[in-house]
């Protein structure tokens, strides 16, 4: 009998081999994923660039129907906590709000973009809502700056001085790039995974 022969027969030996034979396997995988997923080309990842707004944001709304809106007036102001919303109201009383109370009013559904249309047949205004998320306010709750408002929001679009007021947040806040998995690439074997910064 042969030593190969010999060994062969033997069943520690025979454990042996396929183990040995099984960590080979993995290695060789994750030896491979590793190499597409740190590649120079970068091809299952993007830079993203991420904005953090300094300053903050005035906005005064008027009431043009009932309980419909529109942005009369947005200015800068000094620091994100000083941000306010003033409310001026058909029967003619005047309401103040802080960053933290306008953010109430904003639910899940005002943020969903359904650009170019209204919420009314008229086509006059926005629930509070929804007209704070898409005005330049929305900054100041997380809205990215790469989403644009639909019609609508602001009473007299392209004139004033509150048209200017979403191009001086994103040019005065501190930026941030940084690599992240592209969505349906990213996790072990192409899964799908989920950053842990927000977008």
């Amino acid at each position: 009998m042969t030593p190969f022969r010999h060994f062969s027969n033997n069943p520690k030996f025979t454990n042996r081999l396929r183990r040995g034979g099984l960590y080979v396997a993995v290695a060789a995988i994750l030896a491979t994923h590793t190499s597409c997923t740190n590649n120079s080309g970068g091809g299952d990842w993007e830079a993203v660039t991420t904005y953090e707004v300094t300053k903050g944001v005035k906005t005064t709304l008027e009431e043009v129907e009932p309980d419909k809106f529109e942005v009369v007036d947005e200015q800068l102001v000094e620091g994100k906590e000083a941000s306010s919303v003033v409310i001026k109201r058909l029967s003619g009383t005047v309401d103040t709000l802080s960053l933290s109370e306008a953010q109430t009013l904003v639910s899940n559904q005002d943020t969903v973009s359904t650009h170019g249309s209204t919420t009314n047949h008229h086509g006059h205004g926005y629930g509070l809502g929804r007209i704070l998320w898409w005005s330049a306010m929305g900054h100041m709750m997380g809205r990215s700056f790469n989403s644009v408002s639909p019609s609508g929001i602001y009473r007299s679009p392209g004139t004033g001085t509150y048209t200017g007021v979403s191009s001086q947040l994103r040019s005065t806040a501190l930026t941030r790039t940084e690599m992240r998995p592209i969505k349906g690439r990213s996790g072990f074997f192409g899964g799908s995974g989920r950053s842990r910064f927000g977008s």
